[in-house]
């Protein structure tokens, strides 16, 4: 496999991510698209959803990958985050 097939199985993996990502949010925080800009509580949600998603992720991506992360996944936040107890603690 080339350089070129490995970046289109990427992209497509990305994109299917996302696309995960943007319906299980969207339809757990947006009751509704009857206005142009999300409402706050809306808004916190999605953050809220989306953090959540992308760190379920990388810990997966983790396990699976025998504990090396996937390119371009730090593996530490961009902001000091509070530890976390929960699911995946």
């Amino acid at each position: 496999m080339n350089e070129v097939d490995m970046k289109v199985i990427e992209i497509k993996m990305m994109a299917s991510i996302f696309n995960g990502l943007l319906e299980a949010c969207s339809s757990k925080c947006i009751s509704s698209y009857s206005e142009a800009d999300l409402t706050v509580g809306e808004s916190v949600c999605v953050e809220r959803c989306a953090t959540k998603w992308m760190e379920t992720f990388k810990k997966v991506q983790t396990k699976m990958s025998g504990g090396a992360m996937p390119a371009g996944m730090d593996a530490a936040p961009a902001e000091a985050a509070p530890e976390k107890k929960g699911w995946f603690s």
